[in-house]
């Protein structure tokens, strides 16, 4: 049998509003859930927790030479964690698809690359990461998995990725209160800052070249893009508060008596859910995390 698609948007409030007695909403109310409702419900999730399983976010990104501090990604909500990645083999493509990359003419790359990870610093694709699957020495022609976001091109810069350097969050007071020598190199220290946005983080070296940076973080869901694969998962996964959260919103709104009972229900279930995707360290508990780097 067929995997069962992912519930629609439109799917999860016609029937909220069904259970709600509205078999044939107006337009009107058809917008209202679609716009109001749902929002009001992910921002009930939201109060409850920040860090579920669902929402957990791995980024990659570059850091560019000399530049030390940086946005985090649109849909940030809190760290995880935050690692730099070097790799002594960098070269300029011949050519690629987002399954794979032509490696420069002049690499010397042997198939010890094979299972290694591999960035495109700079160039078409720029920020895309993929692992090594396959390589020929031959043809320099190297298979990757997953998919590149973007197919590389002759003008990418990419770099095999060989060491991984862990950087430690620290709150900004710790960087303000010490006397700081300006050093380039490989960042250990990062301080996470707020702004009007989604927030900044700065490291405590500014790189002395182009590396590579892996971001673990729990996404907003009041940001995520309602049109994306990860909202798709969302819906599909935590369905039945969709539906019972505009079911009980409806009723509420009618002065149904039944709106106690779906409340009720309502609310065990987002405790429940809750409770099951708890997972992770979040780094606003330890005091101890690019897509978006600008």
């Amino acid at each position: 049998m067929p995997v069962p698609s992912a519930p629609t948007l439109e799917e999860i409030v016609a029937e909220g509003l069904n259970k709600g007695g509205e078999s044939s909403p107006s337009t009107s109310l058809t917008t209202r859930a679609t716009d109001v409702w749902i929002e009001e419900i992910k921002n009930d999730i939201w109060h409850l927790s920040k860090n579920p399983k669902l929402l957990q976010i791995t980024s990659y990104g570059i850091f560019n030479k000399g530049q030390s501090k940086y946005s985090n990604p649109s849909d940030f909500s809190s760290d995880l964690t935050l690692s730099i990645l070097d790799g002594q083999v960098r070269g300029t493509a011949q050519a690629g698809t987002i399954a794979s990359i032509t490696l420069a003419a002049n690499d010397a790359s042997g198939e010890d690359i094979i299972g290694k990870e591999i960035m495109i610093l700079s160039g078409t694709g720029q920020g895309s990461w993929s692992q090594i699957t396959d390589y020929s020495t031959t043809t320099k022609l190297a298979t990757v998995t997953p998919n590149f976001d973007t197919a590389p091109s002759s003008s990418s810069e990419y770099m095999i990725i060989d060491r991984e350097y862990p950087v430690e969050s620290r709150p900004i007071f710790q960087r303000d209160e010490i006397n700081r020598t300006f050093v380039t190199g490989i960042a250990n220290q990062f301080y996470p800052i707020g702004d009007e946005d989604f927030g900044e983080f700065i490291l405590n070296k500014a790189p002395d070249k182009a590396y590579g940076a892996r971001l673990r973080y729990y996404a907003n869901i009041m940001k995520i893009d309602t049109d994306s694969t990860h909202m798709s998962t969302i819906y599909q996964r935590w369905r039945s508060i969709f539906i019972l959260g505009i079911a009980y919103r409806q009723l509420e709104d009618n002065d149904d008596d039944k709106d106690g009972k779906f409340e009720a229900r309502y609310k065990e279930k987002l405790f429940n859910l809750i409770n099951r995707e708890a997972y992770g360290i979040d780094i606003s508990r330890l005091q101890d995390r690019v897509s978006d780097y600008s």
